[in-house]
């Protein structure tokens, strides 16, 4: 199944730049009450939510998905635009939803076509097939899910048409982009770990990001920006071949935890919705910016 070939997180920022892209899933995560769920202020639990979530919908049964999915519709109904809001949404939207649902197709088919080429057409409708769970599993209606590649594109397009972001969400994913949304919890452990991996980090979230992110996140790329991405690829598809069955391990084992979690009672997910006074501003220990 093309969907389990992984290779770990080192796109994940891309991705989610391109669902924060659509406004009304970028103004929903900076507006929102339900605080939670965003990087800066929960790392650890966002990372974990979100993984489970992958693992649950690539791996699960319908039992998992069926909890799953009734925990994000409940979290999701305290997601929604206010009077004072830069654009109206919510996050149970079914638009919202199927966006969000196709870019975490795309972070799938972005890591198998980096590691092995194109896919092919046939290849391609068999991995909107399989992954009709990342859609459903976010509530996403079943009928409302591409089935052809040509279906899928137009759903793509009609996205990238409403692509623009505010400073506060181009703020916050270039915070992400290097690992400098660190800082908010862990201090100056998050400050070293955003010195010591942001610029690679950067390098290849930007590289990861097709041209029309790019052009709304701000960010330049190079020939040498190119060159460095491509070796960054050439050494991944290496270490692949060398280790091919184990990058699929850890998602397995968050679902053991869900299981694990359930089956004692123990909470999988939570939110706190409790207002957040504006964006928390950056506080480097020193100053300096690189593209």
């Amino acid at each position: 199944m093309i969907l389990s070939r992984l290779w770990g997180g080192s796109i994940n920022a891309a991705n989610v730049i391109m669902q924060l892209a659509v406004p009304g899933v970028g103004q929903g995560v900076i507006e929102s009450a339900v605080h939670s769920g965003r990087a800066d202020l929960h790392p650890v639990k966002r990372a974990r939510t979100t993984t489970t979530y992958l693992a649950v919908a690539v791996f699960g049964n319908e039992d998992d998905r069926a909890y799953v999915r009734e925990a994000v519709r409940r979290i999701h109904a305290g997601v929604v635009s206010g009077p004072d809001s830069v654009t109206p949404y919510s996050a149970n939207s079914p638009k919202l939803q199927l966006w969000v649902a196709v870019c975490l197709l795309k972070y799938f088919v972005d890591q198998y076509e980096y590691l092995h080429g194109p896919l092919t057409d046939a290849e391609y409708e068999r991995v909107l097939r399989d992954g009709a769970t990342l859609g459903t599993t976010l509530n996403v209606r079943p009928g409302a899910w591409p089935v052809t590649r040509e279906e899928y594109d137009s759903v793509w397009r009609a996205g990238l048409d409403e692509v623009s972001m505010t400073d506060e969400v181009r703020t916050y994913l270039a915070a992400l982009a290097d690992l400098r949304f660190l800082e908010v919890r862990l201090g100056r452990a998050g400050y070293a770990i955003h010195r010591a991996l942001g610029r690679p980090f950067r390098l290849v979230t930007r590289g990861a990001l097709p041209p029309e992110f790019r052009a709304v996140m701000e960010f330049e790329w190079s020939s040498d920006d190119q060159r460095a991405f491509a070796r960054y690829l050439r050494l991944l598809r290496a270490v692949h071949r060398l280790t091919p069955g184990l990058w699929s391990i850890p998602w397995k084992a968050y679902l053991v935890d869900l299981r694990l979690r359930r089956r004692l009672g123990l909470p999988v997910f939570w939110h706190a919705a409790a207002p957040v006074s504006g964006w928390p501003e950056y506080r480097p220990h020193r100053t300096g910016s690189y593209s």
